[in-house]
């Protein structure tokens, strides 16, 4: 993992470039709250993304911010991250928030801010199946679920069109008997005006 300044720890919260986006990688296991050494790094690196050069600004941790499942014990972490961080990403404009832990698929609608959809927030997915045994969970009632797929293991697909389109799908895995591997379940594209 990169270190790319001196707060960064090099392995629990880290960014890089590749392309047209910058990847914020931040730790949902270690403190991030206003004063915290965590918190002063994320705001420093997305406060430096050069938006002409990397357009496309995605956050990823561990555990989701927002995740429907009604699992609550576990929500306690993302309801706090929300207090904690959420503002940053409304004002740097995140466009994708990409999360585990959760072993389903879910995700949220754009613009997604203090739970409102359309309110300058980014799109939220969870993509926890990939191995572990997968989630046979209900959901909390939310205005902010759009989509959500358990019981399929799968894998986040990203293809950036360019500057102001970006296409996320989530495509079923499988073995070679399996007929729907390789099958798009779920497909949003991102739109931004730049």
């Amino acid at each position: 993992m990169p270190q790319n300044s001196p707060s960064s720890n090099g392995v629990f919260w880290y960014s890089y470039d590749y392309a047209s986006v910058h990847t914020t990688v931040i730790s949902s296991e270690h403190d991030m709250s206003e004063g915290s050494t965590q918190f002063a790094w994320l705001q420093a690196d997305l406060a430096s993304v050069n938006r002409s050069l990397t357009p496309w600004l995605i956050v990823e941790s561990h555990r989701p911010m927002y995740e429907g499942e009604a699992i609550w014990e576990q929500n306690a972490v993302g309801i706090a991250m929300r207090y904690e961080i959420e503002d940053l990403l409304q004002e740097f404009q995140v466009d994708l928030f990409l999360a585990g832990h959760y072993h389903a698929y879910h995700r949220t609608c754009d613009g997604l801010y203090k739970s409102e959809c359309e309110a300058g927030g980014p799109i939220h997915i969870t993509v926890g199946t990939a191995g572990a045994a997968l989630s046979d969970s209900t959901l909390y009632d939310n205005e902010w679920t759009e989509v959500f797929i358990k019981q399929d293991y799968g894998y986040g697909r990203i293809t950036v069109a360019n500057s102001t389109a970006l296409l996320f799908q989530f495509v079923k895995a499988g073995d070679e008997s399996d007929t729907t591997s390789g099958v798009v379940r779920d497909s949003v594209w991102i739109f931004r005006d730049r």
